[in-house]
């Protein structure tokens, strides 16, 4: 199964976390290739390829630029939420940022040279 973390802001401005697991439709082996599962389609008009020197240094709390993904390629990723919530995500995990508004959220990634995915919703 294919899921993502939702970090989204509530009317009060308190960020949270939310797993979310995409629908998705089995296409049949074809033509050489394996049995898929795939997602409905995301509409998206441009992506980020981002190369990162992630310090080992405390970040601040921010908020996200916009609605995005973000798929961290390598590396770990530390997200705390401004609730206290914190989640440590594995190599190639996605994540929906929404919390363009609020208190916002820190982001820690494990140092040295990281390479990150930003796919802009908006």
């Amino acid at each position: 199964m294919m899921d993502y973390l939702r970090i989204w802001a509530d009317a009060d401005g308190e960020s949270h976390f939310e797993e979310v697991t995409l629908d998705r439709v089995v296409n049949p082996a074809e033509r050489g290739v394996a049995e898929l599962w795939v997602s409905p389609g995301v509409d998206v008009s441009r992506v980020q390829f981002l190369t990162v020197q992630a310090l080992d240094q405390a970040p601040a709390p921010h908020n996200a630029p916009r609605r995005q993904f973000v798929v961290f390629l390598d590396g770990w990723v530390r997200i705390t939420s401004s609730d206290g919530e914190t989640r440590t995500l594995p190599a190639g995990s996605v994540v929906l940022a929404e919390d363009e508004h609020g208190k916002g959220h820190i982001t820690e990634l494990e140092p040295g040279v990281r390479r990150v995915l930003q796919i802009p919703l908006d």
